[in-house]
């Protein structure tokens, strides 16, 4: 699912909420992952009913699992060990700095089939800073996020998605993602639980 991504397309897992199971699931009575889907940046730039008038197209009971502001060794490694439990895959939302004190945890999550996205390098209020600092966060971040999980580090994330923390954006901001191609996801209903 994550091996390989082009600068045009990112992924997202999705589950269902009852009781199917993905077919490579060993236990029965597990969640499972229903699908993933793939989001091509020119139809999908920006999703999530909480900030844009776009959503992902979900079928019903079917939800996407989203955990931000990690990787944080207390809590990644418990929702990693839930979510192997259930045979469930999310997309982690990882800020830089925190991929560059856990390397390991953040080579772990991919390892484990999750979707990696990026939060920036330090979590800034894109709203309380200028355009150009809250750039130059979001790079720095997506670079350190590149080197712990791949070894280099490039402000070009092999998975293009961002979501902004405390989903705030700017115009000017969401133009510059958008350009590059990278999607912005936002929650379609309620705050993402961090980790």
């Amino acid at each position: 699912m994550i091996v390989v991504r082009t600068a045009l397309a990112a992924l997202m897992t999705l589950t269902l909420t009852d009781a199917a199971k993905a077919a490579d699931c060993p236990r029965a009575n597990t969640l499972g992952t229903a699908r993933t889907i793939t989001l091509d940046t020119a139809t999908f730039p920006r999703v999530g009913l909480q900030s844009f008038p776009q959503t992902l197209p979900l079928a019903d009971k079917e939800v996407v699992l989203t955990f931000d502001d990690g990787p944080f060794r207390p809590t990644t490694t418990r929702v990693l060990e839930a979510l192997a439990r259930e045979c469930v895959k999310a997309t982690f939302f990882l800020i830089g700095k925190s991929a560059a004190a856990e390397p390991e945890l953040a080579r772990r999550i991919a390892a484990e089939g999750h979707t990696v996205g990026h939060h920036t390098w330090s979590h800034p209020s894109a709203k309380r800073i200028k355009s150009d600092a809250a750039m130059e966060d979001i790079d720095r971040g997506i670079a350190a996020d590149q080197l712990a999980l791949y070894g280099t580090a490039s402000s070009v994330p092999t998975t293009p998605l961002f979501r902004f923390p405390y989903f705030e954006s700017t115009p000017e901001v969401l133009d510059i993602l958008t350009s590059r191609g990278i999607v912005v996801v936002a929650p379609t209903c309620g705050p993402a639980t961090g980790i």
